[in-house]
């Protein structure tokens, strides 16, 4: 879905699931991520999905819509780019057989939280729980390997609901200082 919406009014909205600030622009293909399932349209249907963002989601402020740079989306677009847009993905699936197709909250900054997205990537699985239950020697090497102060805060709070995690409590104790 090619093109972009730009924020016109003197201030900034927090719409699509993100902040647009004056003068913003936000790329259509992102904004369907975030709101097209809402829209129940293909993301080939740009016009339309420009039209639902006009009257269903966009109300409030001044919006345009540009196709590409200073090339605004008129009442003049002519029908037959909808269909060309259609055959490019088309084209694209049929070579793409073997990859899966994105989700539609798969946008970045789509109220996704990204420190989970980047904790999975590198493949972290400490938990709090994971600490508390695991017996101290393998506790500690868990303790150790963990940065996230969240997780030590979090596990060092649950030490005082179990009883015996007296050494479990000083050792995240340690580690919470060497962290902050």
């Amino acid at each position: 879905m090619k093109g972009y919406l730009q924020n016109t009014s003197a201030r900034g909205y927090f719409t699509l699931q993100r902040q647009i600030q004056p003068g913003g622009k936000v790329q259509l293909e992102d904004a369907f991520k975030s709101i097209g399932h809402q829209s129940g349209l293909e993301e080939t249907q740009v016009t339309e999905f420009i039209e639902f963002l006009q009257n269903q989601v966009l109300v409030k402020g001044s919006w345009e819509y540009f196709e590409a740079e200073g090339k605004p989306f008129g009442a003049k677009t002519p029908a037959k780019k909808t269909p060309a847009k259609k055959a490019t993905p088309k084209k694209k699936a049929a070579s793409d057989k073997g990859k899966s197709p994105k989700k539609a909250n798969d946008a970045k900054g789509a109220g996704r939280a990204l420190r989970r997205d980047i904790n999975e990537a590198q493949g972290i699985t400490v938990t709090p729980a994971a600490i508390i239950d695991a017996p101290y020697d393998q506790a500690r090497g868990l303790i150790e390997k963990t940065n996230d102060r969240s997780v030590l805060k979090k596990a060092l709070a649950l030490t005082q609901h179990f009883g015996g995690k007296e050494r479990h409590m000083r050792h995240l104790m340690k580690r919470m200082e060497q962290i902050y």
